[in-house]
C-alpha cells in the first residue's frame, strides 16, 4: 500500500473545510497528526479572506495572507507566512507522527516553492502523507510525485479508511 495519497478536487469544492473534517475524524480515531491545514476567515472588513495554516501537532496558527491593497488583482498569499508554517514539518519528522497532512499541493508547490520540500522530506522519511490537489495543478503534482501515490475521492469514510489502513501497515 502506497503511503502517499492525494485528494483531487475542483476549484469550487470547499477543500479547506473538508480537510478540517478529515483532521477531526482522524483525531477522534486516535491518530497522531503532523503537518498543516488551512483556515479561512471570511469576515474580513475589506472582503478579503484572511488565511492561516494550523500546525496539527500543537495548534499554532501561522497567518499566510497579506493585504495587497484595494486595487490588488493577484493572490494574497504571504510567502513569509508560508515559510514560517514549514516549521510544523520538522516536529512531524522528529516526533514520527502517524500521518502527515498537508492542506494542499497548490500553485506555490507547483512552482517549486511553498511546502514542496517539506512534503518531500516527510515522504522520504517514510511517513504516510495525505494532501489535496486542485485538478488544474495535477500535472505539476504528477511531475513532482511520479506514479507512486493513490488518488482518493473527497469522501470522509474513504479517506479515513485509507489513513487507518496505511497507519496500521506502517506500524
Amino acid at each position: 500500500m502506497t503511503r502517499l495519497a492525494a485528494i483531487p478536487y475542483e476549484s469550487d469544492f470547499g477543500i479547506d473545510g473538508f480537510m478540517q473534517a478529515v483532521v477531526a475524524r482522524l483525531r477522534r480515531g486516535g491518530l497522531r497528526l503532523g503537518g498543516v491545514i488551512q483556515h479561512n476567515d471570511m469576515a474580513c472588513a475589506d472582503r478579503c479572506m484572511a488565511m492561516s495554516l494550523e500546525d496539527l501537532a500543537d495548534g499554532r496558527r501561522f497567518p499566510i495572507s497579506q493585504d495587497l491593497g484595494a486595487s490588488a488583482q493577484g493572490c494574497r498569499l504571504d510567502p513569509a507566512g508560508l515559510a514560517a508554517a514549514a516549521v510544523a514539518f520538522s516536529g512531524a519528522l522528529a516526533e514520527r507522527v502517524d500521518l502527515v497532512i498537508v492542506n494542499k499541493f497548490g500553485k506555490q508547490e507547483a512552482l517549486g516553492e511553498g511546502l514542496r520540500d517539506e512534503i518531500a522530506r516527510a515522504v522520504m522519511a517514510g511517513l504516510p502523507v495525505l494532501l489535496a490537489v486542485r485538478r488544474d495543478v495535477l500535472p505539476a503534482w504528477r511531475a513532482f510525485a511520479g506514479e507512486d501515490w493513490v488518488a482518493l475521492s473527497a469522501d470522509l469514510p474513504a479517506v479515513e479508511r485509507w489513513a487507518t489502513d496505511v497507519v496500521r501497515l506502517a506500524a
